[in-house]
């Protein structure tokens, strides 16, 4: 299955598979609510999120599907008086 996000605001569209987001999301996510906010505009006042079975002439034409390459902790650090 073909998870889609589309933001109204710069009109870009992202697909996702769902056995991806599955393994990154929190498992009660619900699957209507956007999990981010658009990387391009930075909002999520205009996501919306839609599925999909992609059929084999959209997979033949080259479709492209974001996938997760790693995970990166990232440590936050604050400033202090010593």
């Amino acid at each position: 299955m073909l998870m889609t996000v589309y933001c109204g605001g710069c009109r870009r569209r992202v697909h996702y598979w769902a056995s991806d987001l599955v393994k990154v999301l929190d498992r009660f996510h619900e699957a209507h609510d956007p999990p981010w906010p658009c990387s391009r505009c930075r909002s999520r006042e205009y996501l919306a999120m839609t599925w999909h079975v992609p059929s084999a002439a959209e997979l033949a034409n080259g479709l492209t599907v974001r996938r997760p390459v790693k995970k990166i902790e990232k440590w936050i650090w604050r400033n202090e008086r010593a």
